[in-house]
């Protein structure tokens, strides 16, 4: 890692498009969407021009009730997903000449200093070209999940240390998608998200596209933001049918993008989850995602994988 000073805050004016993507949730129940209206209420009005989206994934829609009148409120009553959302905010924040947009889902609380903190470090990092984002240092029920860089292997990695501010010398193999900061026209060279991936690994994805194109992610680890992770409580925040898109996407990443180090290690993550499961005594449906996921990757072809990978895609597209 190569570590940098702490930016400095910078009084030049920022323009950025902030995203909250919605699921049967009001706005007004949104912890995300009342942290980010604080956050920008004890901002320096002059400093930046900040925009929200509210996007509703909400089935079938909801009355979004009064909304503050710079707030565009967009609903996809079919749940188009995160990636599409994310590429909604995209082209608006593309039209209406943003350069940077903040990514958030509907249970991320911010600090009240959060966009101060962000504004100075996008005028911190502006004139670097080469950097495409700007990832907090997360933390769930008090635990930290990222950002995170690879040790000796890609599968196995570890956390930043609390307070590094920098440009990683490798490349991040994760940052969560809520509180990441794209720059615009870097998320537009690389395509934007892939809507195959329309929920989970659309953040792994997304970063491994700008890496490999050769753009750069500033850790802004003087940033600390508290998430909910559904994946750390899995019992009471995730269904076994959601644990299992979650491995089915991953899966398809693995196959799509990465090699057979790679692939040769995510199964040997797998026996390593089944065999937490079994200790922390996880009710058994969890295990048997797991237990397909083994049986896919040892008996079936990475060909066979990625093909009924693109049949689940197109029977959601076709739902």
């Amino acid at each position: 890692m190569h570590e940098e000073k702490q930016p400095d805050p910078k009084t030049g004016a920022v323009r950025l498009l902030a995203v909250v993507v919605l699921y049967k949730l009001k706005p007004c129940d949104s912890p995300t969407l009342r942290s980010l209206l604080a956050a920008i209420s004890r901002f320096t009005v002059g400093q930046a021009e900040i925009g929200i989206i509210l996007y509703d994934n909400t089935p079938g829609g909801q009355n979004p009730g009064g909304l503050p009148p710079n707030v565009h409120y967009r609903a996809d009553i079919e749940n188009g997903g995160l990636a599409k959302a994310y590429n909604y905010a995209l082209e608006f924040a593309h039209v209406h000449n943003y350069d940077w947009m903040l990514t958030l889902d509907q249970d991320t609380s911010l600090p009240s200093d959060f966009i101060s903190k962000l504004c100075g470090t996008i005028a911190f990092v502006a004139p670097m070209d080469g950097v495409a984002a700007i990832v907090p240092s997360i933390s769930s029920d008090g635990r930290l999940i990222s950002p995170s860089c690879p040790t000796n292997h890609w599968a196995w990695a570890i956390h930043f240390p609390s307070g590094f501010v920098g440009i990683s010398m490798h490349k991040l193999t994760l940052a969560v998608n809520s509180a990441s900061t794209l720059r615009v026209s870097a998320l537009r060279a690389v395509g934007g998200y892939d809507q195959r991936f329309w929920l989970d690994c659309s953040d792994v994805l997304v970063y491994h596209r700008l890496q490999s194109n050769n753009f750069r992610i500033f850790v802004a680890g003087n940033i600390h933001v508290e998430h909910e992770a559904s994946v750390l409580d899995l019992v009471n925040r995730v269904s076994p049918d959601r644990y299992a898109n979650i491995h089915i996407a991953h899966e398809a990443y693995y196959d799509e993008y990465l090699g057979r180090t790679e692939g040769f290690m995510r199964l040997l993550k797998l026996f390593y989850e089944l065999a937490k499961l079994w200790k922390n005594r996880i009710p058994l449906p969890y295990s048997k995602v797991l237990f397909r996921m083994i049986y896919r990757k040892l008996l079936y072809s990475r060909k066979h994988r990625m093909e009924t990978f693109s049949h689940l895609v197109a029977h959601r597209s076709d739902g």
